[in-house]
């Protein structure tokens, strides 16, 4: 089990964020030009302060992420895409997408 985390990089310590998600709700999906969307899928007490985390970032802010204490690598913040409802095995569930851009 992997987990990876987002970083929220404000230039004040006290306002930096860090969320940490398991790899079991995501699913990573890179594209050409250093273009990567991540897809989240899970319960809904899980994905809610995820969806939140990403819907406060603006467009184009600067999100270090850091996959299984590899290193943070910086990507720019490009879109979230509306939460939906899902199943799982008859279970309800929530998902959304974000789409990123690594800095070069």
């Amino acid at each position: 089990m992997a987990n990876i985390l987002f970083y929220r990089v404000s230039g004040s310590k006290k306002k930096d964020t860090v969320i940490d998600v398991d790899d079991k709700y995501i699913s990573l999906q890179n594209r050409s030009e250093g273009a990567m969307v991540v897809k989240f899928r899970g319960p809904e007490d899980k994905l809610m302060e995820i969806h939140d985390f990403f819907d406060a970032l603006l467009d184009m802010e600067t999100v270090p992420v850091d996959i299984d204490s590899t290193g943070p690598v910086e990507y720019y913040f490009r879109g979230i895409s509306p939460l939906s409802d899902d199943e799982d095995n008859g279970f309800p569930i929530k998902r959304f997408s974000v789409t990123l851009q690594q800095r070069r």
